[in-house]
């Protein structure tokens, strides 16, 4: 069978050409990085055919398909988890690859055409990179890809063409995402591979480039084959990188998978970790200097590496005779090594990042936990449509945003909302209801003149009102309800008969849904602010609205939940709202549906 098949194919011969490369100086182990990032790159061809097998190339489809991937498919989670973690690997094995050749002094004649070739090939590995980020079609990677392709059309007279191409269009869209799939799976893979091809062809030709302290006798001398010396290594080490790489993925339980992308909403994008030093360059090239950062410098700094093996003329690859090489490539590296890490320190400071990240895992929890009801033929931002609290969220910034602020966004002419309704929040309220985070100079109300104890006590009495109070203490209940039913308040404020009417807002039912859904219909209504009041009722908000409205707005607080029964075709389902949801659903007997601010569970 053997000498029927080499009569045939002449596999044996072709074996012995690839196998029986000379190794000058003897096999090292500085020589395994090449091959290593062969390794990678069948890794990241073998994964991302597995994904394809998976993936629908849709704006309505792709995050639906990427989510069952990631949680229905046996291990689909560990491939997927190998291949996006496999391209931030192959990209650093790269970089570690190409100042090896440089230390080495690899790139000089005649050798250069290898280099270049070289340069080109980390080219292509960061357009994977790029069009890779925005196939699961989330909102990390929607996001982070506009930065990169807008940056694109800063590049003057053909950037806008350049940008239209890639994006299908004016905008993103069904255009864009079949436009970098085809880059991606089709394009980059084949360019890739042609250059590989040259490369090792044009390495294979010339040989490896030994420490430049060997002597000459020992690269004659000393001689080993590519295998098994030199493969041994090779195998070692990938075997290694595989073990870190696998081991990495298990630690972090695959990719991260965001919410879905959202064309409507804010998010504060930033790019993939090998592309944050440009982004962060680009903070200081704003307005006329912003083509330094986005043309100038990059091409400078291509251009320079690609003609450095014809501007280094010196025969001796010693690095004390390159020292003015050395100096540029090392400053280079030093810079980016600076700006990437000046990103991520001004990232890890900003109060906006850190709430955007919070809100993003809140977002993908519920995201998540949606999905596995069914994702509708709309696509995966549909999974929403029946989710209250991200519908309220939803009205909340289009009708409220403008005048209350959450999480340090938002406008400051009325209260402020974070954790709203919570025991901390009324206790301040009650505290100093002139302050900056409550009605400011426009509040009637003087300040409650007790100590922060019985204040405490009276924010237990006052939120016992809206029967959604977690883990409620009797006896500060019973403290608070005599502060208050004994002290000045009632003197303003009617307790206890819902249509009594004083000067002061009534407080039967006190941030309950129904005082909550009568108070945003008609704030000016006589048993709330009256002609004092300065907000605009809400009465055009359908029932279901101001019913997402309410509960999202009981999902701020960390001390409140909410059992609403509503009706879904010809049943009745219980929904548990709120950041303690989790913990309360223990209070009753069987619930359907829990949506938490906090927790997954």
């Amino acid at each position: 069978m053997r000498k029927w098949i080499e009569d045939r194919t002449g596999l044996s011969n072709l074996l012995k050409v690839m196998l029986d490369e000379p190794v000058h100086g003897g096999a090292k182990w500085s020589y395994i990085f090449g091959s290593g990032l062969v390794f990678l790159f069948i890794l990241q061809a073998v994964t991302g055919i597995v994904m394809a097998s998976f993936y629908s190339p849709s704006s309505t489809s792709a995050w639906g398909s990427v989510y069952y991937l990631q949680y229905k498919t046996s291990f689909g989670w560990f491939v997927r988890g190998l291949h996006h973690f496999g391209s931030s690997a192959m990209m650093i094995l790269a970089l570690v690859h190409m100042f090896q050749v440089f230390i080495f002094g690899a790139y000089k004649k005649p050798r250069e055409l290898n280099w270049i070739s070289g340069v080109i090939l980390l080219l292509f590995l960061a357009g994977f990179g790029l069009t890779g980020y925005l196939l699961p079609w989330d909102q990390k990677g929607y996001w982070a890809t506009q930065v990169a392709t807008n940056i694109m059309g800063t590049i003057p007279v053909i950037g806008k063409y350049i940008k239209i191409i890639n994006q299908g269009g004016g905008d993103y869209g069904n255009f864009t995402i079949t436009r970098f799939y085809t880059l991606h799976v089709f394009l980059l893979p084949l360019s890739l591979v042609f250059f590989l091809f040259v490369h090792i062809a044009l390495f294979r030709k010339h040989g490896v480039t030994p420490y430049w302290k060997m002597r000459e006798e020992v690269m004659k001398n000393r001689v080993d084959p590519f295998w098994p010396d030199q493969v041994y290594k090779d195998v070692i080490f990938a075997i290694g990188m595989y073990a870190v790489l696998a081991g990495w993925v298990f630690w972090n339980k695959g990719a991260e998978l965001n919410s879905p992308a959202d064309p409507a909403s804010n998010y504060l994008a930033r790019p993939e970790w090998y592309f944050l030093f440009l982004f962060q360059l680009l903070k200081y090239c704003q307005g006329k200097f912003l083509i330094v950062g986005t043309v100038i410098v990059p091409t400078l700094a291509l251009i320079f590496l690609c003609v450095l093996p014809f501007i280094d003329r010196n025969t001796s690859r010693y690095p004390s005779k390159r020292i003015p090489f050395f100096g540029a490539v090392f400053s280079g590296l030093a810079g980016i090594i600076a700006l990437t890490i000046l990103s991520i320190h001004h990232d890890s400071h900003d109060i906006h990042i850190i709430h955007q990240r919070e809100d993003a895992e809140k977002q993908t929890a519920r995201a998540i936990k949606l999905a596995a009801r069914g994702i509708p033929p709309q696509g995966g931002l549909a999974i929403f449509l029946n989710d209250p609290v991200s519908l309220g969220e939803k009205i909340f910034k289009e009708s409220c945003i403008g005048c209350h602020m959450v999480k340090e966004e938002g406008g400051e002419t009325g209260p402020a909302f974070t954790d709203f309704g919570s025991r901390e929040w009324v206790s301040e309220l009650l505290k100093d209801p002139k302050g900056k985070k409550y009605f400011k100079e426009s509040g009637a109300m003087p300040p409650v003149k007790q100590p922060d104890e019985s204040l405490r006590d009276m924010a237990e009495f006052l939120l016992s009102q809206s029967g959604g109070l977690h883990n409620q203490s009797a006896d500060r209940l019973e403290r608070g309800k005599e502060l208050v039913l004994k002290g000045n308040c009632v003197i303003c404020h009617p307790i206890g008969d819902k249509d009594a009417k004083k000067i002061a807002p009534n407080l039967t039912g006190y941030l309950s849904e129904e005082w909550l859904k009568e108070f945003i219909k008609n704030p000016s209504d006589p048993k709330f602010y009256g002609t004092r009041n300065k907000m605009p009722g809400f009465d055009k908000l359908s029932e279901r609205e101001l019913d997402a409205l309410i509960q999202y707005l009981i999902s701020l607080s960390k001390d409140r939940i909410l059992v609403s029964e509503k009706e879904e075709g010809n049943k009745k389902r219980k929904y548990v709202f709120g950041q303690t949801a989790p913990r309360a659903i223990t209070a009753f007997k069987r619930v359907d549906f829990v949506v938490s601010a906090q927790s997954n569970d």
